[in-house]
């Protein structure tokens, strides 16, 4: 039988021997020996990315090791990708979100917006799906999914003690929605996710086109709007029946629970206007940019609120946030971000990109649209075996070049898959929420599967037509007008 050892072990000799097949073979006519090298190590990572045979993260250090060891790129040329602005701002992000957690801003938060819901099951799935979704875009979906977790579990406790109703009315469609509107609602914001943080790296720093903030939300936040009410739908009126009736126990509970929040403290309040001061900067960066004539970027107002939270005192010897919050931020996804952009650079740089893209040629008879449909649902499916991350950061350089080869913008293709890849909705394995939940002991994988594979298609539609809407209406582009930057990496 195998186990999920035997499988990393086997991952690991698999990467090693096709890494060492690249070696000491002879890449084919029309690829050079460095890409033929690159394209060795993008297979080892994909293999010991789908099989986790080391960490995730520990996957993402290994263009820093096997570059330049096999001397297809310098380590300055490499490392210089794992401090890439927009690394940067994912770390100013990530210790303005320890923040909030360590001060209990995020429950605070989260128990307002579920005071607003109603006290039907179906409002209450309303409410969560909402809250988590809402915190989902500033804190990590895995933080988001932690803390609405205990809340939903006391939530469950008083329906399953009073008789309310069974858990397949309830509990299990409230676990999922959970998870899954935390998963979506990291998708609206540059940081919310890993996986939006990858793409705009891979396109900034390979092609020199730069994603904002404000750009992204765009994007990203109507998507969130559609997609939460057709999840919430069909979660409560297809795949479980969830009853609309008010309940009187549930308004104890939030009653009980904001009355133990007690009022706000200082640390939170500083934290509050931190988190707001720099959101706004966000938003109105450019236009602050113009009128007083600045020079702001994300990144900058990222560390700016971050450094902010340190200066700042709350009390005696106490500031906003302290070292012992910060150094519990997720440092690994910074490291996979970084191994990403390596990997995609050296795609571009050393010639392999092109060479791919070549192939594009054999696709020119199916249709865009068609395409980009195919492209989405392949990503949200491999994402059911692999971290989001790492699929992004493995076949957006591909997706790129192929679109270029075809003569499509490319952002028709990448940004819908990088968004999909969050809507991973059908195993544990799929999403850090997933796993989350189903940790809970709530409910069976049959439960995820059942309402997740119905989801993945449904998400892949709704993503690939409101992407292709948004791209055309808000910014201008025409799938099939090539820009600037894309036609400088067009393949001859």
């Amino acid at each position: 039988m195998l186990t999920k050892n035997k499988i990393s072990l086997y991952g690991i000799i698999t990467g090693f021997l096709i890494l060492l097949s690249f070696i000491f073979t002879e890449p084919p006519v029309g690829l050079n020996r460095i890409a033929w090298l690159t394209a060795g190590i993008a297979i080892l990572m994909t293999v010991w990315w789908i099989t986790e045979a080391v960490p995730i993260y520990i996957t993402g250090l290994m263009p820093l090791v096997l570059f330049p060891l096999l001397e297809t790129f310098d380590i300055k040329t490499v490392s210089a990708s794992y401090a890439h602005p927009l690394v940067l701002l994912f770390l100013g992000g990530f210790i303005i979100a320890s923040a909030m957690e360590s001060s209990g801003l995020h429950k605070r938060i989260a128990l307002k917006i579920l005071g607003l819901s109603g006290t039907s099951p179906s409002k209450i799935i309303a409410g969560f799906m909402f809250t988590t979704a809402m915190l989902s875009m500033w804190v990590s979906n895995t933080a988001s999914t932690v803390m609405m977790l205990p809340i939903a579990m006391s939530v469950i406790t008083i329906f399953s003690k009073n008789n309310i109703i069974n858990k397949n009315e309830f509990a299990i469609p409230l676990l999922l929605a959970i998870a899954y509107s935390a998963s979506i609602g990291g998708t609206a914001t540059l940081i919310g996710t890993p996986t939006n943080i990858m793409l705009a790296s891979i396109l900034s720093d390979t092609y020199n086109y730069s994603i904002g903030f404000i750009d992204w939300f765009i994007i990203g936040f109507p998507i969130v709007l559609v997609l939460l009410p057709i999840v919430w739908f069909f979660l409560n009126k297809i795949i479980f029946k969830v009853s609309s009736k008010k309940s009187s126990a549930l308004e104890k509970i939030l009653s009980d629970l904001n009355e133990k929040t007690g009022k706000a403290s200082t640390n939170e309040k500083v934290v509050a206007i931190i988190f707001f001061l720099t959101a706004t900067l966000w938003i109105f960066r450019k236009v602050l940019n113009n009128l007083l004539d600045l020079n702001l970027n994300d990144t900058s107002i990222s560390i700016f609120g971050a450094i902010m939270l340190f200066i700042i005192p709350t009390g005696k010897n106490k500031r906003a946030c302290n070292w012992e919050s910060a150094s519990k931020i997720p440092w690994g996804v910074l490291f996979l971000v970084g191994g990403g952009i390596a990997l995609s650079n050296a795609f571009k740089s050393s010639g392999l990109a092109n060479w791919i893209g070549s192939f594009s040629s054999y696709l020119y008879h199916i249709d865009i649209y068609a395409l980009i449909l195919i492209a989405v649902l392949l990503i949200i499916f491999l994402t059911e075996l692999n971290s989001n991350t790492a699929t992004v950061a493995t076949f957006t350089p591909i997706l790129i070049i192929f679109a270029i080869g075809l003569e499509i913008n490319p952002l028709f293709f990448v940004i819908p898959t990088t968004i999909a890849a969050s809507c991973a909705f059908m195993l544990p394995i799929a999403t850090p929420p997933n796993a989350v939940i189903f940790g809970s002991g709530q409910l069976d994988i049959k439960d995820m599967i059942k309402a997740g594979i119905g989801l993945n298609i449904i998400s892949a539609l709704v993503v690939s037509i409101l992407s292709i809407i948004i791209l055309n209406l808000f910014f201008g582009l025409q799938i099939t007008s090539m820009p600037d930057w894309a036609i400088s990496g067009k393949v001859n």
